[in-house]
């Protein structure tokens, strides 16, 4: 037979049985001709069992001695020669000697046959005691009334494993509890379980301890506890929990959301400077004309972002024949999805109804309607940011360690996005650092590292061919500490609550103040209300995401917009679905408060801006004007600058060209100020044409100049 296998073999005080073990299992691996290996678990025996084992390590070459200390029990001990495999296959047998292990050859046989991911055994000829008997009959009805059918015989210790199914399965329990928690999960994943007959002989020497009723009480608690979590889980992840209702609210949610961001988009869309550079950038890409290594500038340390966010939406720029209008809607779906993510992860924290409410909320809140609408790179922030936290909860809370890989995906997006992103990585270590480890924990936490390096490694590239430019940046900001951040946690505090409060009016109550800083007071007392009542883990989680996310905030130097929280915008609405859950019917008026304010403020009430039109119009009269001869270009405005202009002067392929790249006779000078004078202008591009007079103006109904110069050699009006 040529398959690998990891036999296993857990004893605690077998002193007595270890010898004639080891050396049964042997003779038929050698038999058999297997390729295999032997790790005898000593799980924190008392007598001479460890010793004993070790003598066989010269006779035994493919002997492997795994030590607890101390005791970790029935399943610690399994899993510790689990995590200590590394063949293809993993059999379970027991070092007193009740089973007959030359019937492994069977178990290979079967799995050969039926490429099951589980053989497990049935015992026959059964000579252990009447009330030994009983225990196990109880149990397995017990364990089928609750699960369904798992196996005949759900506690046999003897069983064929693939490896892989390790990678999939969450097995918590050090107790007896772990062959039900494997095969529960086995059955969840839809793995193929099949079942052989396996002779059964009394015990020789020693006393059985799986019969204390110690043992079988803490069975008993554990199986409840596992089969709620298992049930919740099961139905989340199948979808089978989503009533017909349910289903239907949560789409009325979707649309309603949909409207408030894909109405007139291209009307209310924001198309500024940062807009139309990243319309640029997306457009090089999609023609192949340049495909960046970094992403827009920061306003604050003159560092760069990763080109993540153009690699996201160059296609629907593409699909949207080069308007504007595509990447915004992408965003805006992107927006719908964090409404959908919201709802998913709140009725998994505290219930269906909350989970429902506050995505409704979410969906009408007139800062997220805005930022969801309009294409730029920390607008997908929240969604990011909101997928990373679920994976390190699937992590943390159901040792789904698959889900880190997807954590650090949604991670390099978060930092490709926004820096302050940043601060949920303390949260991301500490909750990885307490979370049980299983065998495949190290294998997925370096895929995870992997992945991620992987997506910052444009950032990297371009560090290398640019002298690190990039990386003193970072460190700049980090070490110059006078202006931008503090490092010392006490700092932070004063600042908690006032950008608590900004949060609350920015997120939760449409920029009215006084009604935002009672629902901050409101929430912060609801959170020590919940702190001291009992509350879940779930709860702890969300709380440990909001402090760090508010004390590396409170140690930021600068002035905070909307936008820089981000990573923080599902919190506040989680944290309201906590305290409505508990608070029932009392959070009514409440809620009903929250939604008139967000819909008397909704932005549909007031007229669009139509930036992009008045843009692409005035873009369209500048070619015009210049008959199709070199130009250059300046704008005159506060907070804006030129790249809106540029992006559709180059979509129609105007003469266009900066002054660095050729000096023309006529310059184009779109003032957005209600008052100002082009001639004399400190503005760059106005001072390097040298000296010019007005040769024409123009004026937009909506408030815009357009100048057009020429060159003045004699500098006289």
């Amino acid at each position: 037979m040529s398959k690998g296998v990891s036999i296993v073999i857990p004893a605690h005080n077998e002193q007595g049985n270890v010898a004639k073990c080891l050396t049964q299992v042997y003779t038929v691996v050698k038999k058999l001709k297997l390729d295999a290996e032997i790790i005898l678990v000593d799980d924190g025996s008392t007598d001479r069992t460890g010793a004993i084992a070790k003598s066989f390590l010269h006779k035994i070459p493919i002997l492997k001695i795994v030590t607890n200390r101390p005791n970790r029990g029935y399943g610690g001990a399994i899993k510790a020669g689990f995590y200590a495999a590394s063949k293809e296959f993993v059999t379970l047998s027991h070092a007193d000697s009740q089973y007959d292990f030359s019937q492994i050859s069977d178990f290979l046989n079967k799995q050969n046959t039926t490429k099951a991911d589980i053989v497990s055994g049935i015992r026959v000829q059964d000579k252990d005691p009447f009330y030994r008997r009983l225990n196990r009959w109880l149990w397995n009805k017990l364990i089928y009334a609750l699960f369904g059918h798992l196996a005949t015989d759900i506690d046999c210790g003897f069983k064929l494993y693939k490896r892989s199914v390790f990678d999939q399965v969450s097995i918590p329990s050090n107790g007896a509890l772990i062959d039900t928690q494997i095969f529960a999960g086995a059955r969840t994943h839809g793995m193929k379980i099949e079942e052989i007959p396996v002779s059964h002989y009394p015990r020789q020497i020693g006393s059985p301890t799986g019969a204390n009723i110690g043992v079988i009480l803490q069975a008993i608690t554990e199986v409840f506890v596992f089969w709620w979590q298992l049930k919740q889980e099961i139905l989340v992840e199948q979808g089978r929990a989503i009533f017909r209702w349910e289903a239907i609210a949560i789409m009325a949610v979707l649309l309603t959301g949909a409207f408030f961001r894909l109405y007139k988009i291209d009307q209310y869309m924001t198309f500024l400077g940062d807009e139309g550079r990243d319309a640029i950038a997306m457009r090089d890409i999609v023609l192949l004309k340049h495909v960046p290594l970094i992403g827009p500038g920061t306003s604050i340390g003159n560092m760069y972002l990763g080109p993540w966010y153009y690699y996201l939406t160059a296609p629907s720029l593409l699909l949207a024949g080069f308007s504007p209008v595509g990447p915004s809607i992408q965003v805006a779906i992107i927006g719908l999805l964090t409404i959908a993510l919201i709802w998913w992860v709140g009725r998994q924290w505290f219930g269906r109804v909350p989970a429902l409410l506050i995505s409704t909320l979410y969906s009408l809140s007139p800062t997220i309607i805005i930022s969801s609408r309009s294409s730029w790179n920390p607008n997908v922030t929240p969604f990011f940011a909101l997928l990373t936290i679920y994976g390190i909860w699937k992590v943390w809370r159901l040792g789904y360690w698959r889900w880190l890989i997807i954590t650090a995906i949604s991670f390099a997006f978060v930092l490709n996005s926004h820096y302050l992103g940043l601060l949920l990585l303390p949260f991301m270590v500490l909750f990885v650092f307490i979370s049980s480890k299983t065998q495949n924990s190290h294998r997925y936490l370096l895929l995870s590292i992997i992945y991620f390096l992987v997506l910052m490694s444009p950032l990297l590239w371009f560090d290398l061919r640019h002298n690190w430019s990039n990386f003193k940046s970072i460190k700049t900001f980090f070490t110059d500490r006078q202006a931008t951040v503090n490092f010392k946690a006490y700092k932070a505090l004063p600042n908690i609550w006032p950008i608590w409060q900004d949060i609350s009016v920015s997120l939760l109550s449409a920029k009215n103040k006084p009604v935002g800083i009672t629902i901050a007071a409101t929430l912060a007392l609801g959170w020590l209300w919940l702190a001291t009542h009992r509350p879940s883990k779930d709860f702890w989680f969300l709380s440990a995401w909001l402090a760090t996310g508010l004390i590396g905030l409170g140690l930021y130097k600068q002035h905070i917009y909307d936008h820089y929280y981000g990573f923080l915008f599902p919190a506040p609405f989680l944290l309201l679905g906590f305290v409505i859950d508990r608070a029932k019917y009392w959070s009514v008026p409440l809620l009903l408060l929250l939604l008139t304010i967000n819909l008397s403020n909704s932005p549909l009430r007031y007229p669009p801006n139509n930036q992009m039109a008045h843009i692409r119009e005035i873009s369209g009269f500048i070619a015009q004007e210049s008959a199709n001869k070199p130009f250059n270009l300046a704008l005159i405005a506060k907070r804006n600058y030129d790249a809106g202009y540029r992006y559709f002067l180059q979509l129609n392929q105007s003469p266009y060209f900066t002054i660095h790249q050729k000096l023309a006779d006529q310059l184009f000078v779109v003032c957005e100020e209600p008052v100002c004078e082009p001639i004399g202008n400190p503005l760059w591009e106005i001072a390097a044409f040298g000296w010019a007079k007005i040769d024409r103006q123009w004026e937009f109904p909506w408030g815009v100049k357009v100048f057009k110069l020429i060159h003045n050699p004699s500098g006289k009006p």
